[in-house]
């Protein structure tokens, strides 16, 4: 039997508008789905949010540099 753990983590974000383009929207998912681990990707642009569905561990700095590389960045508390 193979058993696979999923979990969702979500990212409040600065750099996400209800105005941003498809161009930009696609360039989020497409860096983040690149992270290893990632296997979805959800933008929510009125809450300003991403959430990341995950198989297994993944490296939040792997995580943060994808985003930054998408014109995003994490909101730290």
């Amino acid at each position: 039997m193979i058993t696979v753990a999923y979990s969702l983590v979500t990212y409040d974000v600065t750099g996400l508008s209800p105005e941003a383009c498809e161009h930009c929207l696609a360039s989020v998912k497409s860096e983040l789905i690149r992270v290893p681990g990632v296997v979805g990707v959800d933008v929510n642009t009125e809450e300003a949010r991403v959430s990341i569905l995950t198989d297994g561990p993944v490296d939040d700095a792997l995580i943060r540099a994808a985003m930054d590389a998408a014109g995003c960045a994490v909101v730290t508390p």
